[in-house]
C-alpha cells in the first residue's frame, strides 16, 4: 500500500497568531503617533517661541531706536513742555492742532494715572542736517521772523519758536531765507516757493531732473511736504510773543506714537495684537505696524528730582512732568514689551503674571476682557511669554542740559 503524505503542521498562520499580530501592530501604531504628536506640540511650542522672541526683538529695537534720537533739535529748549500751535492745509477746516514740546511724552493706558492698560508713548524728533541748537529771534510777523543769525536754516525746513516766556510755542515752515536784512527767515501762507534743493515740488523735479525711482523716493523721503506751496503755515504768529527762541526741526520731523492694537487698528479689541506708531505730526491715519504679537507696553520717566546726577529706584514715575524745571529733570526712559507666543497650550504654562522692572503686566484674557475664563483657549496662562526691558537714556536732552 503506497504511503501517503499528511499535510505540514507548520503552513500558514492560525487565527490566534493573526490577532496577536495585529495587536502588537496596533499597539507600535499608537506609540508611534503618540511619539509624533508629542513632537509636534513641541516643535510647534518651539517654533512659535521662537517667532515671539524675534517679533519682540523687532519691536524692542524699534523703540529704542526712535528713542535715542528723542528731543533732537530742541534738546535744551527752555520751553520744554510748552504746547506747540501749529496748522496744518491738509487737515479738516480750520486745520488747527496742537502737541506738546517733549522728547517724550507717556499716557498711561486709558489716560488715567495708574491704569493697567498698555502705555502709549509720543516720541518727538527733528531731522535738520545742520543747526541743532536754538537761535535767538527779536521780530515776528505773520510773514517772517528775524533772528539773531538765520545760519543753518534752509527753505522748506520746519521750525519751533517759543517766546521768552516760554507759555507758548508756534509751528512754521520756512519759505526763503533770502531776505535782504540778512535775518529773518520767511514763512509765508499760500505763496509757491523753492526748498533748498531747488525743487518746488516733486513731481516738478521729475521732468526736471529725470531721476530714477530710488532718487524720487530719496526726495520725497526728506520733505514732508513736496507740494510747492507752503503747508504749515496760515499767515499768523500762532500767539508766540515778540522775542524768544527758534528750533529747527529739518524737513521731514517725527512724532511717532507707538501703542497697542488689534487687527482692525483699535486699541485693545481683539486676540491679535500689533505694536504700531503714527506720524501725528502730518497727520498719518494708517498705523504702521512694527511687530504682531506685543501685547503690552509700559512705561516710566526717569527724573532726576535730587539733581544727583542718578537715578533712584523713587525716581521712575509714570507721572508726566507738569512744569518745564521737571522737565528738564528727565533723563532716560525705561520701557517694557511683553510678547505673547500665538501656540496654545493644553495646560497652563504660566503660573503667575510676567513682570518687569516697573511691575507685574496685568494679565486679561487673550481677547482682552477680564481674566473670567481659566481653562479654555482664552486663558492667558495657556500661552508662554517673553519679557523685554531696557532703559534708555535721553542724550539730547542730557546734552542740551549741559550746555
Amino acid at each position: 500500500m503506497a504511503n501517503q503524505t499528511s499535510p505540514s503542521r507548520g503552513a500558514g498562520f492560525t487565527l490566534v497568531e493573526i490577532l496577536v499580530g495585529m495587536a502588537i501592530a496596533m499597539i507600535g501604531m499608537v506609540m508611534m503617533f503618540q511619539a509624533m504628536s508629542v513632537w509636534e506640540a513641541r516643535k510647534r511650542t518651539t517654533a512659535s517661541g521662537s517667532d515671539t522672541q524675534v517679533t519682540g526683538s523687532i519691536g524692542m529695537f524699534t523703540l529704542e531706536r526712535d528713542l535715542k534720537v528723542a528731543g533732537y533739535g530742541f534738546g535744551n529748549a527752555a520751553a520744554l513742555g510748552c504746547t506747540v500751535s501749529a496748522y496744518d492745509s491738509t487737515r479738516s477746516a480750520p486745520g488747527l492742532f496742537s502737541f506738546q514740546l517733549a522728547p517724550v511724552l507717556i499716557t498711561n493706558g486709558d489716560g488715567t494715572v495708574g491704569s493697567t492698560l498698555p502705555d502709549t508713548i509720543a516720541v518727538l524728533y527733528g531731522s535738520a542736517p545742520t543747526m541743532s541748537s536754538s537761535q535767538t529771534y527779536n521780530s515776528i510777523t505773520g510773514a517772517a521772523i528775524r533772528m539773531n543769525t538765520r545760519t543753518g536754516l534752509r527753505s522748506g525746513d520746519l521750525l519751533i519758536a517759543a517766546d521768552a516766556g516760554n507759555a507758548v510755542c508756534g509751528l512754521f515752515e520756512a519759505t526763503g531765507n533770502a531776505n535782504a536784512d540778512g535775518l529773518s527767515i520767511d514763512f509765508a501762507n499760500g505763496t509757491a516757493y523753492t526748498n533748498y534743493t531747488n525743487n518746488a515740488n516733486v513731481a516738478a523735479s521729475v521732468a526736471a531732473a529725470a531721476l530714477t525711482p530710488a532718487q524720487l523716493a530719496a526726495l520725497q523721503a526728506k520733505f514732508h511736504n513736496n507740494s510747492g506751496t507752503a503747508r504749515f503755515n496760515n499767515g499768523t504768529i500762532q500767539g508766540v510773543g515778540l522775542t524768544g527762541s527758534v528750533f529747527n526741526l529739518g524737513t521731514s520731523p517725527q512724532l511717532n506714537v507707538y501703542r497697542i492694537t488689534d487687527s482692525n487698528g483699535s486699541i485693545i479689541n481683539g486676540n491679535r495684537r500689533f505694536l504700531t506708531f503714527t506720524n501725528t505730526l502730518i497727520n498719518q491715519t494708517t498705523a504702521t505696524e512694527v511687530a504682531e504679537g506685543v501685547i503690552d507696553l509700559q512705561a516710566e520717566y526717569g527724573i532726576d528730582a535730587n539733581n544727583d546726577g542718578a537715578l533712584a529706584a523713587a525716581e521712575w514715575t509714570s507721572t508726566t512732568p507738569a512744569t518745564t524745571a521737571a522737565w528738564g529733570q528727565l533723563r532716560a526712559i525705561r520701557i517694557g514689551l511683553l510678547a505673547r507666543s500665538q501656540q496654545f497650550e493644553q495646560i497652563n504654562v504660566t503660573a503667575v503674571a510676567p513682570s518687569w522692572a516697573g511691575g507685574a503686566f496685568a494679565m486679561t484674557n487673550v481677547d482682552g476682557t477680564a481674566d473670567s475664563t481659566p481653562g479654555n483657549a482664552n486663558d492667558w496662562r495657556r500661552y508662554r511669554y517673553r519679557v523685554y526691558e531696557t532703559v534708555i537714556p535721553l542724550r539730547n536732552v542730557v546734552w542740551g542740559i549741559a550746555n
